[in-house]
Formats: structure tokens, C-alpha cells, sequence
């Protein structure tokens, strides 16, 4: 039953097709015929009147919640006042202010801000500017990039998949990735059984990367918690080796916190977990919870001056970059996390979710939960001595069974991912796992 009183309705008949391309390989979602219409607080409504309490945030994005009139109001009041504003040869004092105020919270020593729409765009912003600066500084032999491979996350623009390590199709669609190189990231559960790298076969592998190619990387990509391929947490001290070794490369540390950013872990950037410094900061998905397209690159002093000293600009921009009413959103939800203290609900709310989602260990298939703060994921296996992985399908189901329970969960290869608001209280904590707990109980492995 959902929380307004109604019994989740089970899928309807297949519709048509929608107008737009579904991102994903599994049509039975498509059939299902799910299209949301509304949403208050954590929770939204579909147009056949279900009502879902949202453990994602949207696409982990909604950290404030849904119509949250403070940053409504401010998008508004901006649209009259302003309604666009390009940031090519002018500029406006909305993207002024919050350019401030990132460089002011961010944990690293920047100089300027590059506003962009999405998180892949600001990756792929991040990577054109870097191997720029390096042929203006006299290093043009400094063009590789270095990521993590089978379950980074950076994108899917056609730059940015050259980055990502999950599966994409990157050879199908001709993602260019002569220029990058990708390396292990440790994998624990799935390196008990074999199935991944361990810290020291990853360790390995970076330092014989610096040892053959190391002159001529210009930068390291790295997230701080690998979220999407399954909340993947590095082991304590191995960012640090990244960190250290690309300082002896002489390359820029790019952390990737467009989706830890903002709260999301507990602390207002996952960096400040290890104490990581980044040199160049990539931000979106919370940094206006998710109201409007919005990203951000954060670059050093160093890259900037380049540009100045040798007489050129970066050909590189968008028409939305920066728009007005987007950066009236974030300035708003800053304001809000600051003011409704939700850095340290994402804490305490994680705490007691995690303890909830411990419990369900008891269960067959639950291997693993990990995570920090409103990031968290729970590793479902097929049967609790081989613990092998349910099939995609197998787990797409089971993503789909959560949802007939009224509980929206992001679906990974292995895991369920929980996101949800920062605004989430206690009883909704509870609900998320009352709902998701009576989903998994009825699961029944062929």
C-alpha cells in the first residue's frame, strides 16, 4: 500500500512507443508505460495516480527534494528578471555570484569556473582545456588521460564515453580512445570470488602505467566513490597512491564529484572523506538539485594564466552555459543545505538507512551493502555460497518489483542503489526500507 493510502496499480498494457530514446536496454520498462507527472518532497506520482517514494532523487540529482518553494521562488524571481544571459564575451551577476561561491566551498586551490549543462560535459570540458594548456605550456606529447576501467562513470557524450570504463558500446559508436588509458580500480567483493582486481593488482598497474607512460599523461580522472557501477568504495590510502602518483607525473588530479558532490555522502564533497585535493573539479547533478541543466569545471589559477599569457581563448561553450536561471537554482540550494543544515541530515539519515539495509544481510541474496551517507548499495547475489550475480534481467525485476512495492531504487549491474533526497526524515528512511525489505522477500531464485 502507498503512503496515500492506495495499492500500487500493476503495469498497464504496453503503450506506444514514446517520442523520445529511452536510455536503456531493457524495453520492459518501456512497455511498462511508467511517466511521471508530479512530485513533492521525496516523493511522485505517475499519470495513472501511484504515488513512489523516490530512493534515487530523480537521477541522484533532487537533493533538495521536489518543489521546494525556496528554490522555486528563486528560479522564478530569475526568470523575470533575467530569463537568459550568455556567457560568451558578457556575462551576468547570477553566474558571477555562484562562481564565488563554488570557488569558496570547493576543497581544492582554483582560480576560475567553466559553467556547462551536464556532468559529461564538464568532464569533457575538463580534459579539452587540460590537453590545451599542455601545448601552451610547450608539453604537446602530454595528451593522454588516464581512468579507471569496468565501472567508472564519466559520461556519455562521445568524449566523455572515452573516459567512462562501464561498458557503453564505446568501439560501436566510435568513441576515440587512443589518447586514454584505463586502469583497474580495486574490487573487493567481486575480487573474493575471482571476479575482479584486488588493491594490489590495481596498484600495480598504476605504477607500471607512470613507469612506461607517465611523461605523457596530462591528467588522472578519478570519482571519489565509483557510484554508478555499484557504489564502489576505494580502500583507505588509495586515493592517495592516485593523488601521489600523479603528482610525480607531473599530470592534473581531475576528481570527478558530479555524483557525490553536494552532500550526497555526508560530507559536502566525498574528496573531504581522504582528504583528497583535486586540481581540477568537475560538479552537476546536486549543485542545483536538479531544478535545471547545470555543471560546473573548477580549473587552478596556472590553467587560466596560460591562456592569458599566450595570447588565446578556449574555443569551447555552450548557449546554456551558465544560464540565469540555473545558477539562481544553485545559489538557492545552497542556501537551503546551509539553512536546513542537509550536509549533516545526509549523514545521520545514511546512518540510519545503512543500519536498515544491514539487517537485510540475513537475507540469501543480499552479499554485500556499502557506501556512505544517502550513497548506498546493496550487492544482490544469486544464492549465498557461489554468491554469483542475478542476470540483468534477473536484476531489472527486481528493480521492477521495488517499484510495484511504491519504492523507486536506482538498478546497477549487481546492485541496488539507494539515493535518496536529503531532505528524507527519519519515517521516510523507515518506509524506504520497510518497502524495499518486502521487495526482496519476495524474491524466489530460479
Amino acid at each position: 500500500m502507498n503512503a496515500d493510502g492506495r495499492t500500487p496499480a500493476a503495469p498497464r498494457s504496453p503503450e506506444p512507443s514514446p517520442l523520445w530514446l529511452p536510455m536503456t536496454s531493457m524495453s520492459m520498462f518501456e512497455r511498462g508505460g511508467t511517466t511521471l507527472v508530479a512530485g513533492d518532497g521525496v516523493r511522485v506520482r505517475d499519470e495513472a495516480g501511484n504515488s513512489y517514494l523516490s530512493a534515487t532523487s530523480g537521477l541522484w540529482n533532487v537533493t533538495c527534494g521536489w518543489n521546494h518553494p525556496r528554490i522555486v521562488d528563486a528560479v522564478t524571481e530569475q526568470l523575470r528578471r533575467l530569463s537568459y544571459g550568455t556567457l560568451f564575451r558578457y556575462g551576468h551577476d547570477t553566474a558571477r555570484d555562484l562562481a564565488a561561491r563554488l570557488l569558496e566551498i570547493a576543497p581544492g586551490d582554483f582560480g576560475r569556473v567553466y559553467f556547462s549543462s551536464s556532468g559529461s560535459s564538464a568532464n569533457e570540458a575538463a580534459v579539452k582545456v587540460l590537453r590545451r594548456y599542455r601545448s601552451l605550456i610547450g608539453q604537446p606529447e602530454r595528451r593522454l588521460v588516464v581512468s579507471f576501467d569496468s565501472h567508472s562513470w564519466h559520461g556519455t557524450g562521445i568524449g566523455a564515453m572515452a573516459l567512462t570504463g562501464e561498458d557503453l558500446d564505446q568501439d560501436a559508436y566510435g568513441a576515440d580512445r587512443r589518447w586514454n588509458r584505463l586502469l583497474p580500480f580495486p574490487d573487493p567483493f567481486a575480487a573474493e570470488r575471482g571476479l575482479g582486481p584486488d588493491e594490489r593488482t590495481c596498484l600495480r598497474a598504476l605504477a607500471e602505467l607512470e613507469h612506461t607512460e607517465g611523461e605523457r599523461v596530462a591528467a588522472v580522472i578519478v570519482e571519489p566513490i565509483l557510484c554508478s557501477g555499484g557504489v564502489l568504495m576505494p580502500p583507505p590510502g588509495f586515493l592517495e597512491e592516485v593523488a601521489a602518483a600523479t603528482a610525480r607525473m607531473g599530470a592534473h588530479l581531475i576528481v570527478d564529484e558530479v555524483a557525490t558532490g553536494f552532500g550526497r555522502t555526508g560530507l559536502m564533497f566525498a574528496s573531504e572523506h581522504t582528504g583528497l585535493r583535486p586540481d581540477v573539479l568537475t560538479l552537476s547533478k546536486g549543485i542545483n538539485s536538479g531544478y535545471l541543466p547545470l555543471a560546473a569545471t573548477l580549473f587552478p589559477a596556472e590553467v587560466y594564466e596560460a591562456y592569458e599569457a599566450a595570447g588565446t581563448y578556449l574555443t569551447h561553450g555552450e548557449t546554456q552555459s551558465g544560464n540565469p536561471a540555473a545558477c539562481a537554482a544553485a545559489l538557492a540550494t545552497l542556501e537551503v543545505m546551509e539553512e536546513e543544515a542537509l550536509v549533516k541530515r545526509s549523514a545521520s539519515a545514511g546512518s540510519r538507512l545503512r543500519g536498515h539495509l544491514d539487517a537485510l544481510l540475513e537475507l540469501d541474496i543480499v552479499g554485500e551493502v556499502r557506501g556512505e551517507g544517502l550513497a548506498l548499495a546493496v550487492e544482490l547475489v544469486r544464492d549465498p555460497v557461489s554468491r554469483a550475480p542475478f542476470s540483468p534481467m534477473e536484476m531489472a525485476m527486481i528493480s521492477h518489483l521495488c517499484q510495484r512495492n511504491g519504492l523507486l531504487v536506482h538498478l546497477s549491474r549487481r546492485c541496488l542503489l539507494l539515493f535518496p533526497p536529503l531532505v528524507v526524515t527519519d519515517d521516510d528512511v523507515d518506509e524506504i526500507a520497510a518497502r524495499l525489505t518486502g521487495a526482496l522477500k519476495a524474491v524466489r531464485p530460479r
